[in-house]
């Protein structure tokens, strides 16, 4: 535990003045005004979790974490989960308890020796768009593309199989990947890497949608049930939609999402979730019910790193902001109760929850399972099978009935995850030190997504 020291006595938090609170752990976080390292408290107050730091040069800073505290996670557990039999240890008033994830046990930041359920690495630093919310704040591709060289990127990768024995998920991401002129080239050597399972292509669908047997050649050199695309789609409604791109892309991502249907290419959604689009994330989630292809959605609350800078920040949004939005927006399909932290980093990184298309309509997987229990599988992966849905206690009726009538067809399940980075604002350290979504930096090692595009640099020391 960090030696917690503000610097000289506060006063009554802002939030706390008339009303109990409950202090649930020490932290280090930054000042968001010059970023400076901190000692910090998370105060747990009005049903809702705040971070608390003081800078000598700016003063007391405080921010929201969690709009409300049924869905912050504190991490008392064990990391094997041992103290709650597995289960997601929340408290019986559906508060703040949690479980610590295998990554736990090796806090202290050391990237190559925890576990890595996605390893992102940028193939270009150039873009054919200039979205104002881009967390790289990639430049806009006109004319020669800055590619890095297939070689090099090879070297890169190699040298994480080599330390940590195999990759689960690759990211290819930039800038945006598909502008790469060797692409293929480099697609053909992932797939003849057995120590790879899984390739996500981060893509805006610009030249899927625009550019005829583009698609067609990307899906030559990958490896069906290995490869699936990473599509930025912010919602079907024109709000919000110029805001995070510059210009209104649905019928470019329309257009995308038909030639992957017509050529068999698997595909998540990625949702940037603003406040101008919050209410239509459910409309977002049945839009890609729509389509055979698109396995799932992945809820990326918007944050202040890169282009988006502090304008993202003053939007910041919550977990719970995600999850008490699709609850009421779901008309009962989903409750609070079908959504579950993963424990493979800390479990405020990402929360999850199934969906099942079952005969015209579409249910909640937490309406047979309890959630709680499916930690034993969830453990560091962010990639799973039906199969999987199938291992947490539902042989027996009804659910695993209807898992076999599907025939186990991942075409019928559709997987809701709630991804929150952090910015300055909402920084707390022992979320870097348990990390579990790395980015292959250009000198081959791995970084801490939220730190490495917060412009941290861990060979220099990190500015906490």
């Amino acid at each position: 535990m960090n030696t917690f020291d503000l610097r000289g006595p506060l006063q009554l938090p802002f939030f706390l003045k008339g009303e109990p609170g409950e202090l649930l752990k020490q932290t280090r976080s930054r000042c968001p005004v010059c970023e400076i390292g901190l000692p910090a408290e998370v105060w747990r107050a009005r049903n809702q979790v705040w971070l608390r730091r003081r800078c000598p040069e700016h003063g007391e800073q405080t921010t929201c974490i969690a709009s409300d505290a049924r869905f912050y996670w504190v991490s008392r557990g064990s990391s094997s989960g041992d103290c709650c039999g597995g289960s997601a240890c929340r408290a019986s008033d559906g508060g703040v308890a949690g479980v610590l994830g295998g990554n736990a046990g090796l806090a202290g930041g050391d990237m190559d020796r925890l576990s890595t359920c996605v390893a992102l690495i940028e193939v270009v630093n150039s873009c054919n768009l200039a979205c104002p919310t881009c967390y790289a704040d990639s430049p806009a591709g006109a004319g020669r593309v800055d590619a890095v060289p297939v070689e090099e990127l090879k070297t890169r990768i190699s040298g994480v199989l080599e330390r940590k024995g195999e990759i689960d998920i690759l990211q290819l991401s930039g800038g945006e990947p598909t502008l790469h002129p060797d692409l293929s080239e480099l697609l053909d050597w992932l797939r003849g890497e057995s120590r790879i399972k899984y390739v996500l292509l981060n893509t805006n669908g610009v030249r899927l949608a625009r550019e005829p047997g583009f698609a067609e050649r990307l899906i030559q050199s990958t490896e069906p049930g290995r490869f699936q695309i990473y599509l930025q789609y912010d919602g079907p409604q024109e709000a919000g939609q110029r805001t995070l791109r510059g210009a209104d892309l649905r019928s470019l991502r329309e257009g995308c999402l038909d030639v992957c249907e017509r050529l068999g290419i698997p595909v998540t959604l990625a949702m940037t979730v603003t406040r101008e689009n919050l209410g239509w994330m459910w409309a977002a989630v049945e839009a890609g019910l729509k389509w055979r292809r698109v396995r799932g959605i992945t809820f990326q609350p918007v944050f202040g790193s890169g282009r988006g800078g502090m304008a993202a920040r003053e939007a910041a949004l919550t977990t719970a902001d995600v999850i008490l939005g699709l609850v009421d927006q779901s008309a009962g399909i989903l409750g609070f109760e079908h959504f579950t932290p993963l424990p493979c980093g800390d479990p405020n990184c990402a929360t999850t929850g199934y969906l099942l298309k079952v005969g015209d309509g579409v249910r909640s997987i937490g309406e047979w399972v309890d959630f709680r229990a499916l930690q034993g599988f969830l453990a560091d992966r962010l990639r799973y099978q039906v199969e999987d849905l199938a291992r947490c206690g539902c042989e027996s009726e009804p659910l695993g009935q209807v898992l076999k009538e599907l025939e186990w067809d991942a075409s019928h399940t559709f997987r809701l995850l709630i991804k929150p980075f952090m910015d300055a604002r909402s920084w707390d350290e022992d979320r870097i030190d348990r990390c579990c979504t790395h980015v292959i930096r250009p000198d081959g090692r791995l970084d801490s997504f939220c730190r490495y595009y917060s412009g941290s640099n861990p060979s220099h020391g990190t500015r906490p």
